[in-house]
């Protein structure tokens, strides 16, 4: 095995380890909070917090410009350049954090005073909740440049460790909030925010300890071209987060225009569950796509194009593997999981997922894109697309139509997205759609077909009894595996998952 792929495994392990923690926490934390805080209480948590995060594009943009260029100058062993482009990401990072502030306290304010759709008597604790939510934001934000190096330098060991951190805090966060003497929506917040000045604080040693151009960050000078090329690269990135957020935060306004809070709340529950789960394709992605880049900037492309076939398809088999199950015993599981679930979340949660595989075959071209360097079009393109999904979801909110709506016009406006995305990047980075054809799309498709079919049959097996269900659950994911190691893997694929089992498993 060679050293990159040995490190790619280790580095994997460690993710799917603080994955499996920061999973079960959250659905745990979820239950507790939602029955503290009480459903119309966590649905202005989570759409106050949506107001914030349409400010944060700035910090979303510039984290994927300091993700691409302390990855190249690391993949081209380059010391120098890569203390210049840390100091430079250190500079935009403070900049974007001040005009976080000036938006939050103007735009947002003015939203929150005129907009806001909340019962009067907890406007006054939604007010206080946004103003610690903003300060949260630009924690975050200088909180991303260091996050940018460890995943660079691909130290994922600390960045698990660290997740385990944040995990038992939250849990801590979730309990405490049962015995407060004040308002428990404000307490949360503060919590949450004293959470993330923690998280900060310890990435900023760790960082200081071990990398080099951390501990040397007041030595050497400014480069303005470098400052100039990073805020170019993060600009043409602005549209298309920008358009993230948008979609993620209109969604949540237009559910509070039209309807209410409760609503807020089921989108809220539906989106706990995506991002838990989407964490098993991102926890795959994050071990692969620093090395996509450096191997772009080492021109070692066919290495690459391997690693986005396997990122892509591997993406989608864990999505499947934990989706399918929800998806089709979702009433159970929400009923199981929370004293009271909010009408229309598990209609929401199977779009929501369906969207989540669908959208992570993509993933890998944007890194390769983002690789290259040229990305004006491509980010351009990929973000119109994505803005339309809220012009047309409220023109059929306005024609009357259920909120489910909103889900089923997001779901088809993820597969034109992915549709862009995929064609697009092939062109940037010479990669012929017959190979793509044949190295993803086909097995993909057999496998997800398989598995549909599969996990529909063995369905039939529940009697909403925990035996049962836990049953269910075996079997599909059996059954799955099964699918995705005789259709979904090549031979090389097969060889090197069967000599990882015979050499950590059968011989020990």
């Amino acid at each position: 095995m060679s050293k990159q792929t040995k490190s790619l495994a280790k580095n994997t392990i460690f993710l799917y380890l603080r994955m499996i923690v920061v999973l079960t926490v959250s659905l745990f934390t979820t239950r507790i909070i939602l029955r503290n805080l009480g459903v119309e209480d966590y649905g202005i948590y989570n759409v106050v917090g949506s107001i914030v995060s349409l400010f944060s594009f700035l910090q979303t943009a510039m984290s994927s410009a300091n993700y691409r260029y302390l990855a190249f100058a690391i993949g081209k062993e380059d010391r120098v350049e890569l203390l210049a482009v840390f100091k430079s990401a250190f500079i935009i990072s403070l900049f974007i954090a001040l005009v976080i502030l000036l938006i939050g306290e103007s735009f947002g304010i003015f939203y929150i005073y005129n907009y806001l759709n909340v019962p009067w008597d907890r406007f006054e604790a939604s007010c206080i909740v946004y103003q610690i939510s903003l300060v949260s934001c630009i924690i975050q934000t200088i909180t991303m440049i260091y996050y940018s190096d460890v995943i660079a330098h691909e130290h994922m060991r600390f960045f698990a460790y660290l997740s385990f951190l944040e995990s038992l805090l939250k849990i801590s966060i979730a309990l405490l909030i049962a015995f407060s003497p004040i308002d428990k929506l404000i307490l949360y917040s503060s919590f949450i925010l004293a959470s993330n000045i923690i998280i900060l604080i310890l990435y900023y040693i760790y960082c200081r300890k071990h990398f080099f151009e951390t501990e040397h960050l007041l030595s050497g000078k400014i480069t303005p071209k470098l400052l100039k090329e990073m805020m170019s690269f993060s600009s043409w990135t602005l549209f298309v987060t920008l358009a993230d957020i948008c979609v993620t935060a209109g969604l949540n306004m237009l559910i509070n225009s039209f309807f209410s809070a409760i609503v807020n709340a089921a989108r809220g529950v539906a989106t706990q569950v995506q991002g838990a789960v989407d964490q098993f394709r991102g926890n795959l992605q994050t071990a692969l796509n620093p090395q996509i880049t450096k191997q772009y900037a080492a021109e070692n492309r066919d290495y690459m194009y391997k690693l986005m076939y396997a990122s892509s398809k591997f993406s989608t088999y864990i999505l499947l593997l934990i989706s399918l199950p929800i998806m089709f015993s979702a009433d159970y599981i929400l009923n199981l999981w929370l004293v009271e679930v909010p009408p229309f979340t598990s209609v929401f949660l199977i779009y929501i997922l369906v969207a989540c595989i669908i959208d992570g075959i993509s993933n890998p071209f944007v890194t390769a894109v983002g690789a290259t360097g040229k990305i004006q079009k491509f980010q351009t393109i990929v973000g119109i697309v994505k803005l339309l999904i809220i012009p047309v979801c409220y023109l059929f909110l306005h024609e009357g139509c259920g909120p489910e709506t909103l889900f089923l016009i997001y779901t088809i406006g993820t597969v034109l997205v992915v549709g862009v995305r995929i064609y697009m990047g092939a062109q940037m980075v010479n990669l012929s759609m017959l190979k793509i054809f044949v190295n993803i799309f086909r097995p993909v498709l057999l496998v997800t077909i398989s598995c549909v079919i599969l996990v529909y049959g063995i369905s039939f097996l529940q009697n909403n009894t925990l035996g049962n269900f836990l049953m269910y659950c075996i079997l599909s994911v059996f059954a799955m595996g099964g699918a995705i190691f005789l259709i979904g893997m090549n031979v090389d694929e097969k060889k090197y998952l069967i000599g990882i089992i015979y050499n950590k498993i059968l011989k020990k």
